[in-house]
Formats: structure tokens, sequence, C-alpha cells
């Protein structure tokens, strides 16, 4: 499974590979990943601009022209591919793993911009795509999750207070996405 630092490594190469570009079309081969990928997928980006890639715990989080969000999830097994559409042999692996060949199965969505495509690969399917409408809707989407393990937020006064008068091993604690977000069995 991606953890969080390999999620913020693809972070970084899409925010600096799709920031500012526009979305020309969007190809579903398959939208049955986690959560169904919606009917209206394909329109809700087409035409918009992607403003900039942000990370909140292991969602990817693509900040849309017209204000909205999408949200990206590798769940265990997917990645990240780009590429070229002037060099069609140069597919950048988005992650650390850096693999340069793209797999033949389970590309399900391809985004594809003026001078490139964003694939997403999933043999487990565990990943998924969501709209968000707004500001409030994405601050709602993630409520459920505790501060992530470099916020200013999870200092030792937070730590205490979540560790007082409960009995669980650290263990626990530190997958408890409640109690920090981000952090795996990794």
């Amino acid at each position: 499974m991606p953890e969080l630092p390999e999620v913020e490594v693809v972070r970084k190469s899409l925010d600096k590979k799709i920031k500012q570009k526009k979305v020309k079309k969007v190809i579903i081969r398959n939208r049955n990943l986690r959560y169904k990928i919606p009917l209206n997928f394909e329109s809700f980006l087409k035409n918009q601009k992607i403003i900039k890639v942000e990370r909140f715990s292991k969602y990817l989080i693509l900040h849309i022209s017209n204000k909205t969000y999408c949200l990206l999830h590798l769940g265990m097994s997917g990645t990240v591919h780009l590429v070229s559409n002037n060099d069609k042999t140069l597919i950048t692996n988005t992650s650390f793993y850096s693999n340069p060949i793209l797999p033949k199965k389970h590309n399900h969505v391809e985004i594809i911009f003026e001078d490139l495509k964003l694939i997403y690969n999933d043999p487990r399917r565990f990943g998924f795509f969501q709209i968000i409408d707004n500001d409030f809707e994405l601050k709602k989407r993630f409520a459920h999750l505790g501060p992530e393990p470099f916020s200013k937020k999870f200092n030792i006064r937070y730590i205490l207070s979540l560790f007082k008068g409960k009995k669980k091993n650290i263990k626990n604690f530190l997958l408890y996405q409640y109690f920090v977000s981000g952090i795996g069995n990794i």
C-alpha cells in the first residue's frame, strides 16, 4: 500500500507536471474501483484547468479551476503514470519506485492534457476518484482524520490528551487514522 511519503512523491510529481494544464479529454476504461467513478466524471474534468495538486494524509487533492476538487486515493496497488504525447516511449511512474514500464492491464482512467496524459493503473481496484463540490465538503470529507505526523497540531499536548486514560498499545494508536493520519503498517 502506498504510504504517506510515496503519496507525497506522487503529489510533487503531479504538481510539477500537470499544474496549470487544461484537461482535454477523460477516458474511463473501468468505473468499478473501490467506489464507482461517477457518470459525470468525464464532463466534470473536461476543459477544466488543474490549479494545483495538494495532499492530505494519503489523499491527493486536485484543485480544479471551477473551484471544485477531485480526490484521488491510490488504494493498495494504484499507480499514476505520465505519458508524453510527443515521445510515447517516455513514461514516468510518479512514485519513487520509478518503473519506466507502463503496465498494459488495469489502466482504468486516462486524463489527457495537450502534451501528456495521466494514466491511473490499479490491479486490485482499491483506489478511487471522488468529486468534491466545494471547500465545506472537502473539510467534511477529512473531518474523521487526525492531524498529519508533521503538523503543528500533532504535538505533545495533543498526544497526551488522547493517550490519557487509554490502555492501547502504541502501534494501534499510530495506525488509528483519527489519532494521526497517513501512517500505515510499513
